[in-house]
């Protein structure tokens, strides 16, 4: 079940471009939608999980999707969608600190 905040604001969005507001056709726009980052979650046999994000009309949204190891799709494999996993993300800043050789 798709988030109802969520589901509204893709309703809105599909309608000002003149496409369908059923569920299917919803979460067939978040799987179209440019990613504007990816985080790997879980390797398995035939697939690796992935969170993609992606930004419609200003709401950042995240869901799990599969890529596939093999020849086969993700749905093949035994993969399905969970639009459970479907979430509003906010921005934030990480300041992260690494190291390298020293090249003298």
């Amino acid at each position: 079940m798709i988030n109802e905040k969520i589901k509204n604001h893709l309703i809105e969005y599909n309608k000002s471009n003149g496409w369908g507001t059923d569920d299917e056709t919803l979460i067939e726009t978040l799987l179209d939608s440019h990613v504007i980052a990816e985080e790997e979650l879980t390797e398995h046999r035939w697939w690796i999980e992935y969170t993609h994000v992606v930004e419609i009309d200003g709401m950042i949204i995240g869901f799990d999707i599969a890529k596939t190891t093999g020849d086969m799709s993700a749905r093949e494999a035994g993969w399905e969608f969970d639009p459970d996993t479907i979430v509003e993300l906010e921005k934030y800043t990480e300041t992260v600190t690494k190291f390298r050789v020293k090249r003298v």
